[in-house]
């Protein structure tokens, strides 16, 4: 062997031993994560969706006028998992994967797969042309993970997998970009009973959180799906609703929900050294909308970024959209997102909450597991 290659292992060697001492040293400290794996929606997409052909994108004012500038972020300041992992002490903001920035030695504290338009089906989103699926997502995130074994080797990436947080916001597409997508979607509905679309969804998430545990998660918060039917995009498409919010596509987020709760008790019993978390943002955003005066907004109704509509749901926000003066006295940025100060509510009540809003234990429990 050749001096160059015996220097070249040794140095290699050296980082690996260097680098596992810094993940051990991070994993013991109270209350922080050694690393953050989003999975989600363009409810916490922090950018993906800018490096795609897509319709559903956010990289443009008046996104992010709160946040410095627009980055992808679907709302005017910082998604949930933003905020979570401030509270957690992570460094950073965890960066979207298919950014240049998201190589290296950033890969160890967390990457964010999410993609605006995604779902649990492979055909939800359509409408948008491109966007990354959990399929999809969960193929991005074994590319990581083989990257960390080439850096830290196997045992150390498994330790590292195994104490750090995983989280899944997905399914609210798969009902507002697939089954209820205006007129396209309208002979599915006929065809396909509510259960049985609902049904086909727990069956194909099972099977990717299955995956996502069979790949070195631990520690997996699955959010559930929020109360669709009230944001200013459906109470506008729902105008017989009056100021209630529209019934039918609640009803089926619900009929999810119960699925889905059921289902994260069965996987933590059936995956020896697993806790799969379930967060309940529909029960803490339904409160919100309902008592918004009570938690300080002025609306829990009307989105802050808006062109038209009743409820300024018909048009997405953009450049040429009004802007209200104060965004932390809205429920919605814009006529599908929270605004950042609905996502500090939800983050909050996720970290610290009762077992009411995210079981069987909160985040901060479930970080110091």
């Amino acid at each position: 062997m050749s001096e160059l290659s015996n220097r070249q292992m040794i140095v290699r060697t050296v980082f690996q031993i260097v680098t596992v001492k810094v993940l051990l040293k991070i994993c013991f400290a109270t209350d922080v994560i050694p690393a953050n794996f989003v999975f989600g929606d363009s409810l916490v997409d922090a950018g993906n969706n800018n490096y795609i052909a897509s319709l559903s994108k956010a990289n443009f004012v008046p996104n992010g006028i709160d946040f410095g500038g627009p980055t992808g972020r679907f709302t005017n300041g910082r998604t949930i998992v933003d905020i979570i992992g401030q509270e957690l002490g992570l460094p950073g903001f965890t960066p979207p994967y298919l950014a240049p920035t998201a190589r290296g030695p950033v890969v160890l504290q967390g990457i964010n797969y999410a993609s605006g338009g995604g779902g649990i089906l492979n055909h939800t989103g359509n409408i948008f042309g491109g966007r990354i699926n959990f399929d999809a997502q969960l193929d991005n995130f074994e590319n990581t993970r083989q990257d960390i074994i080439s850096t830290i080797g196997v045992s150390a990436t498994l330790e590292l997998l195994q104490s750090s947080l995983f989280s899944v916001t997905m399914g609210s597409n798969d009902f507002i970009n697939n089954y209820f997508t205006p007129i396209v979607s309208a002979e599915e509905q006929k065809l396909v009973p509510p259960q049985v679309f609902v049904a086909s969804m727990i069956a194909r998430f099972k099977l990717q959180l299955t995956r996502l545990y069979t790949s070195g998660a631990r520690k997996i918060i699955v959010v559930n799906v929020g109360p669709i039917g009230c944001i200013p995009y459906e109470r506008d498409l729902n105008p017989t609703a009056g100021t209630s919010c529209a019934g039918r596509p609640n009803q089926l987020a619900q009929l999810f929900n119960t699925e889905l709760r059921s289902l994260t008790k069965e996987l933590t019993t059936s995956f020896k050294g697993s806790i799969f978390v379930y967060a309940d943002v529909y029960r803490i955003v339904d409160d919100m909308i309902q008592n918004y005066r009570a938690y300080g907004f002025d609306s829990g109704s009307f989105a802050c970024c808006y062109i038209a509509g009743s409820f300024g749901g018909l048009i997405p926000c953009g450049p040429s959209s009004k802007v209200c003066p104060d965004r932390s006295k809205y429920v919605f940025w814009d006529p599908f997102h929270p605004s950042d100060a609905a996502n500090v509510i939800i983050a909050k009540r996720l970290l610290d909450g009762d077992s009411n809003d995210v079981f069987p234990i909160n985040i901060r429990q479930l970080a110091n597991v």
